[in-house]
């Protein structure tokens, strides 16, 4: 990482440990706020900067800058309180049972919850309980359905948007009987800080596998350690063997004891494996919050068609292509709902698919092919670090 990334982290660990940052060195503000965007966490970085002395913050047009993302994150905390208690009141009166997970908990672990921004709110319903929710939002007018699939529906309600997954549309198949592990609130259930860890990890693999993962993914395996006393590592990573993330629990749980000062105790000491903590911590700097700052949709594809030895050849390249034309059936019945239902509308799924595509994303399209036509060493490097990972 050069000085503005490594200042960017210390922003972030100070923060963390709720404490004042230490004044910087050299650095370039305009970076340091390019990075804070493409990361979401411009709120967090602002607050920081406003503990520095004046003789240390940046110049009054880049200042203004930090303010006024953190005037927009304040606002849309607001906004998000709101539609999360209309959320719980609508589920609870319909008698669906559910779990929030992710940010909609998780910012009140946070030293000051309202900085802790997302781009939605996950809730996880079960799997028979999802065609009910689909009935109460169609006949809801302040609900507007935005993604309708086979495994999850979203929703957006005084323009917050909603994420509503079944028991199907976990990250791990671990979590599919993830009600079992909570503990029953009235319609609600809460997930432990141990499990909702595990969850999180399975989450950014899911992200850093396909796309990339940012910084504040990291940031939430901080506040949940941060705030858990009972936590025995041991059987945590033991745990996390049973569902084959073990390598990347260690490694992230050791960049965060590097980062943050995160207090776990880690069995991998990646200051050890310079290349390895190079590649992880460039990738993450460098992605942005979902990876969507480095990549598109031809990295994913070209992701998925590299074998174990990393190699993007002429024939991966091909692979690629043929997946991106031809999806498999599972992918068209969850993003076509009929032909889950009736298996003959599949060729209808996929021409919907192609027409779409050619019509509706010509653009995105383009992008996506000419990005897997032109991918190179690169793909190469971050096929290696998944490798390294075991994603």
């Amino acid at each position: 990482m050069n000085n503005n990334e490594k200042y960017f982290v210390t922003l972030i660990s100070s923060h963390l440990n709720n404490i004042p940052p230490a004044p910087p060195a050299d650095i370039d503000w305009e970076e340091i706020f390019n990075l804070s965007n493409i990361h979401n966490v411009c709120a967090i970085t602002a607050n920081q900067i406003l503990l520095l002395d004046k003789e240390f913050q940046p110049e009054a047009q880049i200042l203004s800058k930090f303010r006024q993302q953190l005037g927009y994150t304040l606002i849309d905390s607001d906004g998000k309180e709101k539609a999360l208690s209309y959320l719980k009141s609508l589920l609870s009166e319909n008698e669906i049972e559910f779990i929030l997970v992710k940010g909609a908990i998780l910012k009140e672990l946070y030293p000051i919850k309202e900085l802790r921004t997302s781009s939605d709110i996950d809730v996880i319903v079960k799997n028979n309980d999802l065609e009910r929710l689909r009935s109460v939002l169609n006949e809801n007018a302040d609900c507007i359905i935005t993604n309708d699939t086979e495994k999850e529906v979203s929703f957006s309600y005084i323009e917050q948007n909603i994420e509503v997954h079944s028991t199907l549309d976990t990250d791990n198949t671990y979590f599919e009987k993830i009600f079992d592990m909570c503990e029953k609130r009235g319609y609600e259930y809460k997930i432990s800080n141990e499990d909702h860890l595990l969850y999180v990890l399975c989450h950014i693999i899911k992200h850093f596998s396909a796309f990339g993962a940012g910084i504040k993914m990291f940031m939430d395996i901080d506040v949940i350690i941060r705030n858990t006393d009972d936590i025995d590592y041991n059987k945590f990573i033991e745990k996390c063997r049973q569902i084959n993330i073990e390598t990347f629990a260690k490694a992230s749980l050791a960049l965060c004891h590097s980062w943050f000062d995160t207090p776990v105790a880690t069995e991998i000491d990646l200051s050890s494996d310079f290349k390895l903590k190079e590649l992880f911590e460039n990738e993450i700097i460098s992605s942005g919050n979902f990876g969507y700052s480095k990549r598109n949709t031809g990295d994913y594809y070209i992701n998925k068609e590299m074998n174990k030895n990393g190699k993007n050849n002429l024939s991966t390249k091909l692979k690629a292509l043929i997946t991106l034309f031809f999806p498999s059936m599972d992918y068209l019945k969850n993003h076509y709902r009929y032909s889950a239902k009736c298996p003959l509308l599949l060729p209808i799924a996929w021409l919907s698919r192609l027409l779409s595509a050619v019509f509706k994303r010509n653009k995105q399209s383009k992008n996506t092919i000419r990005t897997i036509l032109n991918s190179g060493a690169e793909s190469e490097q971050y096929k290696q670090l998944l490798n390294e990972l075991n994603v």
